[in-house]
This record gives structure tokens, C-alpha cells and sequence, in this order.
């Protein structure tokens, strides 16, 4: 019963506002839409109910969209409106942080996978093999997100120096992946998250401050204003015979516009009233463009534009010159916007087939599937490589292709794959160092996100 009471007093209050500001000036608030999304789920919800087309499951989704009201308290609590526009202000850099969390989790999943796959169950041959492995790979997913957690994780460590070398040289390696995979995940960028909330909270207060000082500075000029229109003004009562006379005049000049325009001066005072409030939020927003000015930007703030890279006016692998045609169009298939799409969904193709291999089973048909499309993925990336340094230049001059950090990666991660396809069935053991180095692959998406790049910068 007390449902149904709150559905219909909310949807009445919607009607109401409906029929006070129109459909179309109802809807310009956010408070207003969100107010009326949620009604029309708890009447969604209470057909529902009544008609018995749902199940208890379903219906009590539905239930929780009533929760979200809570947030309309951020409308009448200045403070929790600031913080909550300031977490929803650094979105940018939280996404860009997400995203680098994201391909370190992956990429050290892929290399639990070549290190630790199938090595598990040689030491849990009777027992029951544990949850925490990297024999597939969502396994060494949770297995990875686990010891970013901090939850168990020495067990993990344990673990995999028994299923390897015990505490030899290849324990020790083992060792260093798993510190190193806790101290970079756990104590920098998850840290990071802390460091980006304890920023908007500064953010917050200052921005509660400003509006409480702006606040009380619009009441000190409206009771300054009414004072004057009162005719109380400051130095009018003095007994002072050479102005007595001109305050005289000048009180009975207000006190008469004071008479003749009362309605004008209260027609004026209204829609001066109703001028503050309807500017306030562009009020807040200008406040916040001028604090913003005062500090450095954030990368959220960053207006990050991708340019072309002109071609170098020096020779390229000391054969072609600038005005070469062959040169020219090497860099215009280098800058075309397909060409670098197709690049990235060749790096996201090749990320997700490294993941898909199977472990356990090395010469099962779906890694023969695999090794073939590896093939394919490796000549794309080599011909990519190739074009640049037509276009850029190696590394001699200015502006040459290995003058930049991230265009190096690309060239290690491209030659490992070389070297792993010529002496594949030579040397098996530097085969396998190699290519457990592939799982630097995914790191190559990072030279295609700008935003990513300028947060791995600073």
C-alpha cells in the first residue's frame, strides 16, 4: 500500500511540473528527466506486479531504479552536488586510467599464461587443482586481478615456484614476476585512483567555499540595494547646515521616485531575483572555468589534437629523398585514418589470440589455427614498420621513426616475432623466451590512444 501511495504522489508531482513548465521546459532539467525515468519504471514495475507478467528477479530490478531518487538530494545539498560534479568532471582521467589498468592486468595474463600454463597440476596431481591458475585465460585474469587485490597472493607466489624450478634460478625469476606485478599494480596504479578522488575532493571544497563567499556577497548587495531604496543612506542625518540642505532634497527626491515608481522598483526587484536564480548554475559554471585557470590542467582538461606528421626534410635510409613519390606515398598511407584502424584492430585481433591459445595442449588444432593467424598479424605489423621508415626515416636525423620511445616498442615487439618465426624449429628454448615476449603486443595500442599516451607521459 505505501508503494502505491509513493508511486502515485510522484507521478502527480510529475504531472504537475508537466503542466506548470510544459513538456519541453520540464525536460530541460536533468533532475527532471532522471525524476521522470524513474516513475516510469515504478509504474512499469507496479503493472508488472499486478499482471503477474514478471518474475520476482526482474521485478526486483526494477525496485532498485527507485533507489537512484536518493541522488536528487545533490539538487538541496550544495556541497555533495559540488563533489558529485567534480567526480563526474575527471571521468577523462579515471577512463584513461581504467584502460592503461586494463592492459597491464591483460598483458600480465598473457604472460602468466606462457610462464605458468599447464605447470600447475604437476604438483596438485592427487589434490584438486586450485582455482587461482593460469591455464586459460579468464583463470589467469581473476588470477592476476587476485594479486593486484593483495588477497592471497603469496599463496600464488608459492604456488608457482613449486610448479617450475623450486627455489632455482627460474624461481627466482618467478619471484620477480609476481613482486613486480603487486608493487606496480597495487602500490602505483591503483593508487592512482586515490590520488585522482583525494583531487577532486580538494576540488569540491574549494569550488563549497567560492559559492558560500558568492552567496553572501549577492546579500550584502541586495540589502545594499534596499537600503538605498529606503532612503537609508549613510551621512543623511548629519546636523551639518552647509549639507543639510542637500540631503534634505535628495531624501525627498527618493522618497518621491520612491512613491511614483514603487511598482517599477518592485518589478525591478523581482525579476532581479528571478534573473540570480535562473543564472546561478552559469554562475557555478564560469566560477569553475576561473578556478580552473588557477591550476595546472589535468589531462581531462586537455584538448588532445592529433596532427599529421610532416615528412622530414632529410633522406630516408640515405635512398629517398623528400620529394621522392615513392616517399610521398608511403606517408600518405601512414596518415590515412583507415590505415591506423586497421593497424589497431589487427593489435586488438592479435591481443585476443595470444589470450585464446591454449596452454596446456601446445600442439592442439585451435594453437595451429592460431599460429597461422599469428603469421598473418606479424606481415601486417611488418609492413607497417616498413612504410614509416620509408616515410620518417630510421634514426639518423630529426624526427626519424626510433627518435620516439613508443615507435621503439613497436620495432622490439615486430622483430621478436620475426625472430620467433625463422628459428622456430632450431632452437626451442629461445623460441619459447620469445615468444613469451609477444604479450607485449597489446603495449602498442597505447601509441594509437593519445589520451593514454599523455597519462603515460606524466
Amino acid at each position: 500500500i505505501a508503494n502505491r501511495i509513493f508511486v502515485i504522489l510522484f507521478s502527480f508531482e510529475m504531472l504537475l511540473k508537466m503542466y506548470s513548465l510544459g513538456i519541453t521546459g520540464y525536460f530541460v532539467s536533468n533532475f527532471n528527466r532522471f525524476d521522470c525515468f524513474v516513475v516510469i519504471a515504478s509504474i512499469i514495475e507496479f503493472v508488472l506486479i499486478y499482471r503477474d507478467l514478471m518474475p520476482p528477479l526482474g521485478i526486483s530490478v526494477l525496485r532498485c531504479v527507485r533507489l537512484l531518487r536518493v541522488f536528487k538530494v545533490t539538487r538541496y545539498w550544495t556541497a555533495l552536488r559540488n563533489l558529485v560534479a567534480s567526480l563526474l568532471n575527471s571521468m577523462k582521467s579515471i577512463a584513461s586510467l581504467l584502460l592503461l589498468l586494463f592492459l597491464f592486468i591483460v598483458i600480465f595474463a598473457l604472460l602468466g599464461m606462457q610462464m605458468f600454463g599447464g605447470k600447475f597440476d604437476r604438483i596438485f596431481e592427487v589434490e584438486e587443482k586450485p582455482r587461482n591458475n593460469f591455464d586459460s585465460f579468464w583463470s589467469a585474469l581473476i588470477t592476476v586481478f587476485q594479486i593486484l587485490t593483495g588477497e592471497d597472493w603469496n599463496e600464488v607466489l608459492y604456488t608457482g615456484i613449486r610448479a617450475l624450478d623450486g627455489l632455482g634460478l627460474v624461481g627466482t625469476v618467478v619471484c620477480a614476476y609476481f613482486i613486480v606485478l603487486f608493487i606496480c599494480g597495487n602500490y602505483i596504479l591503483l593508487n592512482v585512483f586515490l590520488a585522482i578522488a583525494v583531487d577532486n575532493l580538494a576540488d569540491a571544497e574549494t569550488l563549497t567555499a567560492a559559492e558560500e563567499e558568492e552567496q553572501k556577497k549577492r546579500e550584502e548587495a541586495k540589502l545594499g540595494e534596499e537600503r538605498k531604496l529606503n532612503g537609508d543612506v549613510p551621512g543623511a542625518n548629519q546636523e551639518d547646515d552647509g549639507t543639510l540642505g542637500a540631503d534634505e532634497k535628495l531624501r525627498k527626491e527618493t522618497d518621491n521616485n520612491a512613491i511614483d515608481n514603487g511598482d517599477n522598483v518592485k518589478q525591478d526587484k523581482d525579476n532581479r531575483d528571478i534573473d540570480e536564480g535562473l543564472n546561478e548554475d552559469e554562475m557555478g559554471e564560469q566560477e569553475d572555468e576561473e578556478r580552473a585557470t588557477a591550476r595546472p590542467r589535468r589531462l581531462s582538461e586537455l584538448n588532445i589534437v592529433e596532427k599529421v606528421k610532416p615528412i622530414p626534410p632529410y633522406s630516408s635510409l640515405f635512398i629517398f629523398q623528400h620529394t621522392n613519390k615513392f616517399r610521398i606515398f608511403c606517408h600518405r598511407v601512414c596518415n590515412h585514418r583507415a590505415f591506423g584502424y586497421i593497424i589497431l584492430i589487427c593489435i586488438l585481433l592479435s591481443s585476443i589470440s595470444l589470450g585464446a591459445e591454449d596452454p596446456v595442449d601446445p600442439d592442439s588444432f585451435r594453437n595451429r589455427i592460431l599460429n597461422t593467424a599469428d603469421y598473418f598479424f606479424t606481415a601486417v605489423f611488418t609492413v607497417e614498420i616498413c612504410l614509416k621508415v620509408i616515410s620518417y626515416g630510421l634514426i639518423l636525423h630529426p624526427g626519424a621513426f626510433c627518435r620516439n620511445r613508443f615507435n621503439i616498442l613497436d620495432i622490439v615487439v615486430v622483430s621478436v616475432s620475426l625472430i620467433s618465426m625463422v628459428i622456430k624449429d632450431r632452437a626451442m628454448s629461445v623460441v619459447k623466451i620469445l615468444r613469451v615476449l609477444r604479450v607485449l603486443r597489446p603495449l602498442r595500442a597505447i601509441n594509437r590512444a593519445k589520451g593514454l599516451k599523455v597519462s603515460i607521459d606524466d
